[in-house]
């Protein structure tokens, strides 16, 4: 086990599942990716104690039916018919929220410790989204794995390519290169329209009706375009094992002007007074804590972790991370305005240089096993696959939100209990993806 604690020292996990009576860890060190596998018996030692980035991951496990030896506080992650305790604070009230809410936002709950209005500790709950959607999994094929891996969470389109380059991989295969340039296309079209989601539903919570109405507005018609490329508002069924379905017609000079509207509007609204006012120095996200706890995406990078898988992908030429330090409601904010414009850049760059060539290739049934990660809008998609047959024999998948939710517990410490709407949607995770 020591060569698995100095990966975990020296970076962070990425991935832990099941494999027969073990278990498959996946770090990643520096930009390098370290797989190990140990345990039997269904039984592994924890290391949740020494590094409580693993906590999540071995509380999932065992809910599964393995168990880590040693942990601290073996208790379910999503299944609600096995018993849990909250933890208890006697000198200080305690707030109890959701899981239902009001409006349409997915179900969790969110158990506050409170001193007054001041928040001690959050500790949120959640699984009630939980489908059983990795056990369905096997035994289908690429295109029935593909529907249901597209609703893994909110962002299909990433979803799918991390699955499809993972069997793609797994068969030694590649998707045409003017498969690939349209995959990275509407991958950075969902990443703006989901972004401006991130933006507008912030100037929403503060009151700022003209920021929530301008940035929705073009958030609606990026949708549009995403539409037009993929023959589906969110993307799906756009992408197939072995390259893309279909090859839309987006609009690309709707698409330049877009960004060009949203390089005057975006620095105008996040300087705003109000905007200051509310967001910054408020829900605040170190960066050793970030580091700590092995946070991905937005939520790392607005805490000065300069990481985005786009870094490794040579078809995104001078990729430079978008970086803040601030970690507070602020930063992310700017994260996700200025990681807008650079995903309109990279659209527009796939889709006026298209090579020629087919949309696909058939791949033949075959055998083998691999791995794949994507960077969504949110942070690091996996997807683990083994194909027996030309079907799935088993695959695991994680969803940047599941490694992002204990963000928001230490974002909201030491904050007012009516700012956690406000930190909530700064981090404007995926309930569902992490119910997986």
């Amino acid at each position: 086990m020591d060569a698995v604690k100095e990966a975990l020292r020296e970076g962070r996990p990425v991935a832990l599942f099941p494999d027969g009576e073990g278990v498959v860890l996946v770090t990643e060190v520096g930009r390098d990716v370290r797989v190990f596998r140990f345990g039997e018996g269904r039984r592994f030692p924890s290391l949740a104690a020494e590094f409580p980035s693993m906590d999540w991951w071995e509380r999932a496990l065992w809910e599964r039916g393995y168990t880590p030896e040693g942990h601290p506080d073996p208790k379910p992650l999503r299944r609600h018919d096995l018993p849990y305790a909250f933890r208890e604070f006697k000198e200080l009230h305690e707030v109890p929220v959701g899981p239902v809410h009001a409006g349409i936002i997915e179900p969790g709950h969110f158990r506050f410790s409170v001193l007054g209005e001041r928040i001690v500790n959050l500790e949120i709950r959640l699984g009630y989204q939980h489908r059983g959607l990795l056990a369905l999994l096997p035994g289908k094929g690429p295109e029935a794995a593909l529907l249901l891996v597209e609703r893994a969470g909110s962002e299909p389109l990433a979803h799918a390519l991390a699955f499809a380059q993972a069997w793609e991989e797994a068969l030694g295969r590649k998707a045409p290169p003017r498969a690939q340039a349209l995959r990275r296309a509407a991958l950075e079209l969902e990443r703006a329209f989901g972004h401006l989601g991130h933006l507008a539903g912030l100037f929403t919570d503060i009151g700022y009706a003209y920021g929530a109405t301008q940035v929705g507005r073009i958030r609606a018609l990026l949708q549009g375009e995403l539409d037009r490329l993929t023959g589906h508002r969110y993307g799906r069924n756009f992408l197939r094992v072995g390259g893309v379905w279909r090859e839309g017609r987006p609009d690309l000079s709707a698409l330049a002007l877009y960004r060009e509207e949203l390089a005057r509007l975006l620095p105008r609204l996040l300087k705003h007074p109000q905007v200051l006012d509310r967001m910054r120095y408020v829900g605040v996200v170190r960066r050793v804590e970030a580091e700590a706890l092995g946070f991905v995406g937005p939520t790392a990078r607005a805490s000065g972790v300069a990481r985005d898988l786009r870094q490794d992908d040579p078809a995104y030429s001078s990729f430079q991370p978008v970086v803040r330090q601030g970690g507070d409601v602020l930063a992310r904010a700017q994260v996700y305005a200025e990681e807008t414009l650079q995903a309109l850049d990279y659209a527009l760059h796939f889709l006026t240089h298209l090579p020629e060539g087919p949309l696909a290739q058939d791949l033949p049934p075959g055998d083998g096993e691999a791995m794949a990660r994507v960077e969504a809008g949110r942070g690091e998609v996996f997807w683990f696959v083994r194909v027996a047959g030309g079907e799935v024999a088993l695959a695991e998948g994680v969803d940047p939100s599941f490694k992002n939710w204990r963000a928001l517990e230490l974002a909201v410490r030491g904050e007012g209990l009516p700012d956690f709407p406000l930190c909530n949607k700064s981090f404007d995770l995926s309930y569902a993806g992490n119910d997986l």
